[in-house]
């Protein structure tokens, strides 16, 4: 291989690492922090110290039972846009005519509209309503806030979907319910699932409307985080950042490993 080969092939591959290491390498540094003897955010100075792990699990710290509620919003936020974004990509994909275009644009809205916009927007509603500070309150709105992505993950699966697949279940008779669940449905789990996914971690994440419509009531881990900034700079935060960067690395591994098998189960058949 000639040196200008190997300089085409090592230097993507260079940029590549580079360029991750430049945006994971500085998240690394809150492991240290979280390992800290002080009671500050300060890198350790005497010896490393695990209670600011242990106040994580001290159920009236906070941490706890903000993690349960955004585990619990972001469950069933995906639930309903994941519910929602499948019906109406369907039923849009099915039909044909101008109104499903403008009712996409519609549910795409929550990506175009500047979020203090949406915010302002949503804590007239909510308190003429009567959903400020609730959990209904804040599911529904993460749900709005998860459907647009839900509904472009399940319209992709659906984009690769053959229609004579559907044109053939019809001619045999079979109803639109079992065509659904039979024919559509088992050719779109891929996008489902994506959809689901997506939806949990706009709602995990959320915090922009959510500071607004939640006071006492409701505290999600964003929240929770942002108060702990905000009042007190507590180690803790450099805590429950190294606990979700352990779980995410560990998920994305789980993930390739579960998809190399799966190739390598293909390609032995």
């Amino acid at each position: 291989m000639s040196l200008r080969r190997q300089l085409e092939v090592a230097l993507p591959r260079l940029l590549a690492w580079g360029l991750l290491g430049f945006l994971f390498l500085p998240l690394l540094v809150v492991i240290p922090v979280a390992l800290t003897d002080r009671d500050y955010l300060s890198l350790p100075q005497h010896g490393i110290s695990l209670a600011h792990f242990a106040a994580l699990l001290d159920w009236d710290n906070g941490w706890l039972p903000s993690i349960a509620t955004s585990a619990a919003i972001g469950v069933l936020a995906s639930a309903l846009a994941t519910t929602l974004g499948v019906s109406f990509a369907v039923g849009a994909w099915a039909a044909a005519g101008w109104w499903p275009s403008c009712l996409r644009v519609l549910l795409l809205s929550p990506l175009i509209v500047p979020p203090m916009i949406y915010t302002v927007a949503m804590v007239k509603l909510w308190a003429r309503l009567a959903l400020l500070d609730t959990y209904p309150g804040v599911v529904l709105v993460h749900t709005v806030l998860a459907l647009p992505l839900a509904l472009l993950a399940v319209s992709a699966s659906l984009a690769n979907l053959d229609p004579r697949l559907v044109q053939a279940a019809r001619s045999l008779g079979a109803r639109p319910l079992t065509v659904f669940s039979r024919v559509i449905l088992p050719n779109i789990i891929p996008g489902v699932a994506a959809a689901a996914l997506l939806a949990f971690v706009i709602s995990w994440d959320e915090i922009t409307v959510t500071l607004f419509i939640t006071e006492r009531a409701v505290v999600t881990l964003p929240r929770r985080i942002w108060t702990s900034i905000t009042e007190a700079v507590d180690p803790a935060l450099a805590a429950i950042a190294t606990v979700l960067l352990i779980v995410t690395i560990i998920a994305l591994a789980a993930r390739s490993m579960y998809q190399t098998r799966s190739e390598r189960r293909l390609l032995g058949r």
